[in-house]
């Protein structure tokens, strides 16, 4: 940016504190309106005693490049996840024991072939073949290219983390996330977690700004001179620029939205995502995290558990605590309650008290025929129309190392515009 800007940056989750820290860093005026009483968004931690359970955001990546370095900062240490069980196994013999050549083998294959695809998907005028490519689905994509271990391992990375199954999410966001450093971290079992809490984290990124909690957006007037928000209880603030770090589809309720917009917003299927913290005796013990397969694999019904971590211990609360994670699907609150106590009893544990339920609108899976007729064009074309930019979950991925990876470029982006 030329000189220094008033920005206005819609939401207090990763997306808006990443992008607000960035601007600040810049010397720019920003102000963030976040409509809860709590920033951090999905990266929401629940905190009973010494007990620190992660609701939303768990781990940290070889990808967590930036989010690390600001961790360390921040005098925040990070703890490694616990071995993982998927199955009944142990996760790496599981994910061997796929079809193929052997694991090196297929690791350097999937990424020769990552490169070529992001490749002609970054030019200027993608090849139809390169876009058509892009809208398979993933499990297409690697089957085609004799890659069974490498499909096992995201029935973990993927579905079992609520990024939908790999017979529908389309190869160029399943490509996205499965970056060879997300990979490395699996293989190499360096997945961490912050000991202090993802919100904590984020509380202190928040300290260093200004945002404004409990301030919900109800108008966005953009025009010539400038970008006019108004929030409820009526009060109104000019700002050079704004950005979106909301869904898409709940920004435009509340501007004169552009039929790009419109096109954007309605070429995503948001997936739900339901966490919720058991307590639970008689249960596992020995892994930090057990996964199961007839919860990912294609066709498996939602509401079933994909996984539980183990987290911690608190009498008072019930016993044993654990975290469990299912795809929401259609069914309410307590239908998922009750669908999870039957499968924690099958699996050989007792409920003792459900604490606490988060459902999430998560995972914003793109149509393929939204793909098919420029839907990635229109993701870079639309950032600072309007004196508009966007990130989140539509223009990167659901992870906060992608959202603010994302956003580091988007600050560069933006600052040879404005």
């Amino acid at each position: 940016m030329s000189s220094k800007r008033k920005v206005g940056i819609i939401g207090g989750g990763p997306g808006g504190l990443s992008m607000g820290r960035m601007l600040v860093e810049l010397g720019h005026e920003v102000t963030i309106f976040e409509a809860l009483g709590e920033v951090g968004g999905k990266s929401f931690t629940f905190y009973h005693g010494e007990n620190v359970v992660e609701m939303g955001t768990c781990y940290a990546t070889f990808s967590h490049k930036i989010t690390n370095q600001w961790m360390k900062d921040l005098g925040m240490p990070m703890s490694p996840l616990g071995d993982q069980r998927f199955d009944g196994d142990d996760f790496m013999k599981f994910v061997k024991s796929g079809y193929g050549p052997a694991l090196p083998f297929q690791v350097l294959t999937y990424w020769k072939e990552k490169l070529r695809l992001e490749r002609q998907l970054a030019r200027p005028n993608p090849p139809q073949s390169a876009i058509e490519e892009a809208a398979t689905p993933i499990q297409t994509w690697l089957r085609e290219r004799n890659l069974g271990k490498i499909e096992n391992f995201m029935l973990r990375s993927t579905t079992n983390i609520a990024y939908g199954f790999i017979d529908e999410v389309p190869t160029v966001q399943a490509l996205r996330w499965n970056d060879m450093k997300l990979i490395l971290t699996g293989l190499f079992k360096q997945l961490k977690m912050p000991v202090e809490g993802w919100a904590e984290f984020w509380r202190r990124v928040a300290a260093r700004l200004d945002v404004r909690l409990n301030s919900r957006v109800t108008g966005v007037e953009r025009g010539n001179d400038g970008v006019t928000i108004t929030t409820d209880g009526g009060q109104t603030q000019k700002f050079d620029t704004v950005v979106c770090a909301i869904p898409l589809d709940e920004f435009i309720k509340m501007t004169e939205s552009t039929a790009l917009e419109r096109e954007i917003a309605a070429a995503v299927e948001w997936n739900g995502y339901t966490t919720t913290l058991v307590a639970a005796e008689d249960w596992f013990d020995d892994v930090h995290v057990e996964a199961f397969r007839e919860a990912v694999v294609p066709g498996a019904e939602r509401g079933q558990m994909l996984s539980a971590r183990r987290d911690g211990y608190e009498a008072e609360l019930g016993g044993p605590l654990y975290l469990a994670g299912q795809l929401t699907g259609d069914y309410t609150a307590p239908e998922l309650e009750e669908l999870l106590r039957a499968d924690i009893t099958k699996h050989g544990g007792t409920v003792t008290n459900v604490i606490l339920q988060k459902r999430w609108k998560y995972f914003a899976q793109y149509s393929p025929e939204a793909i098919r007729s420029g839907l990635l064009s229109d993701l870079e074309s639309i950032q600072g129309q309007n004196r508009t930019w966007y990130t989140g979950a539509i223009f990167s991925h659901e992870a906060v190392s992608h959202i603010v990876n994302f956003n580091a470029e988007l600050v560069q982006r933006m600052q040879k515009v404005l």
